[in-house]
């Protein structure tokens, strides 16, 4: 048993390059956006490292100055406000920049915090904070309370016992890197979709000469033995282009020598059987004469040389229509009253006619002996296999009209409701069965050739009542019926 995959071969090969440019995409924009980050962070940390060196280079000799002459605040007018000289100091632009808006805060000796930007001593992180007691200059990244990125540096004057820390936001780079990370992720996924369609395209184009195979098969199979492949300069396809057109070659040869095979044999068939068929009437003519046991011998030859000359008339027929020998005769029938004609030659004459609402005097195009042939043959089949036929009903569907035959007998297998209208085939117990009052496996096929001309299809179903049987059916196009004083084909 062959395991089919889920996804066709244009499917996969399409999943497969969108895939790829997913990776692709992917892996560039992940490098990207960790360099980029790890640049942008960078050069944040150094500009901010280079702006607290410098303002802690500036400040130096006046917190020196401060620590060793501090000035008392004092008022200058009753209610006015107090100069702190430290705070007076860091406000001073002339002394701290801040261009990448940086918060200060100073911790003299009194332990007095004096900030800028309204920064306070929990607002600096605790490891910070240890570092810098040690003497030591510390950086760190983290965020406030909102979540907010930030980063800090703080570093010691040992000699005035007073620390110093700047706490630089990153809501920029941060927001710059959304940005970036939005951008690339679009970008991404639009390489995404252009890999895919770039793989349906280049998959399409891979697999359009199998699909022109795949064409001209089907159109073999459908019996077409004129379809080739065109031919073509592309040296990877000249050869399965060259040796499909020599196999198709070859098949149609051996079709029509085995065709004409068929013909020729039940052509010459024809005579011996007329000659032995007259010869076997002479001698029923004169049965009476003959012992009983040469009769029943009569009787067996009879039989059978009736089912040999059917078999004869069926191959021709069919040789003829593989052979394209055939055309139809399409006039317009007054279907009810042809079907009661049909029925009427037929072995089982009592089997009621049904129709639907208004149908009685419904007129198609037909090759009226070709497709009395067909019904007829459905008939004999349900007397051969299902002790005949109970209904012959007919009606439209749309701009077609179903004609179906049904009878009570064991009903056709799934399996084999395909099968029976092959040549040569039956169904259930009696496959491989040359029973002399049944058929050769031919009827069935007649018909399924003779409603093959008229553009139309037959099918076998259960009954539609639930009750035991089965159900033929032939559905045909209504056809273009000519208006005439004429009268109509029965």
């Amino acid at each position: 048993m062959i395991n089919r995959p889920r996804l066709g071969l244009l499917a996969r090969v399409t999943t497969i390059y969108a895939l790829g440019a997913l990776l692709l995409s992917s892996t560039v924009a992940v490098s990207t956006f960790a360099l980029v980050q790890r640049q942008l962070i960078s050069d944040l940390q150094d500009g901010a490292q280079l702006q607290a060196f410098r303002n802690t280079r500036r400040l130096g000799p006046n917190l020196q100055r401060l620590q060793e002459n501090p000035e008392p605040p004092e008022p200058i007018e009753e209610g006015a406000e107090v100069v702190d000289p430290f705070r007076a100091l860091i406000e001073d632009t002339s002394v701290i920049f801040r261009p990448n808006g940086a918060g200060v805060l100073i911790i003299p000796s009194d332990g007095q915090a004096r900030s800028l930007s309204g920064l306070e001593v929990r607002d600096i992180p605790a490891d910070l904070q240890r570092f810098v007691v040690d003497d030591q200059v510390a950086q760190k990244r983290f965020n406030d309370t909102d979540g907010n990125p930030l980063y800090g540096i703080g570093l010691r004057f040992p000699d005035l016992d007073i620390e110093y820390y700047e706490i630089v936001p990153m809501t920029g780079v941060a927001n710059t890197l959304s940005s970036l990370r939005a951008i690339l992720i679009g970008v991404s996924l639009g390489a995404s979709l252009l890999g895919a369609l770039l793989g349906y395209y280049s998959a399409r184009r891979a697999l359009q000469p199998l699909s022109q195979v795949g064409l001209a098969a089907g159109a073999i199979a459908g019996g077409d033995f004129s379809a080739r492949l065109d031919p073509t300069v592309d040296p990877s396809l000249r050869q399965i282009t060259e040796t499909f057109n020599d196999m198709a070659d070859a098949l149609q040869r051996r079709i029509q020598r085995d065709e004409r095979f068929t013909s020729d044999v039940s052509h010459e068939l024809r005579s011996p059987l007329m000659t032995l068929s007259a010869s076997v009437e002479v001698i029923d003519r004169r049965r009476a004469e003959l012992p009983e046991p040469a009769q029943q011998a009569v009787d067996l030859l009879k039989k059978d040389l009736e089912r040999f000359q059917r078999l004869v008339e069926d191959l021709l027929e069919i040789s003829r229509m593989d052979v394209g020998a055939v055309e139809l005769d399409a006039a317009p029938i007054m279907l009810g009253e042809f079907l009661s004609f049909v029925v009427a030659q037929s072995r089982t004459p009592e089997i009621p006619i049904e129709h639907g609402r208004n149908l009685e005097g419904l007129v198609i195009m037909a090759d009226k002996r070709r497709l009395a042939q067909a019904i007829t043959n459905l008939i004999d089949n349900a007397a051969k296999y299902a002790g005949g036929a109970t209904t012959v009903w007919f009606g439209t569907i749309g701009d077609r009209v179903q004609i179906a035959v049904q009878d009570r007998g064991p009903g056709v297998a799934p399996e084999d409701r395909e099968r029976i209208f092959d040549r040569f085939t039956r169904a259930g117990g009696d496959a491989g069965r040359r029973d002399i009052a049944r058929g050769v496996g031919l009827g069935l096929s007649l018909v399924a050739e003779h409603i093959r001309l008229h553009e139309g299809r037959v099918w076998v179903t259960d009954r539609l009542d639930g009750e035991d049987g089965a159900r033929f059916v032939v559905e045909l196009p209504v056809g273009d019926v000519i208006e005439s004083d004429e009268e109509l084909a029965v």
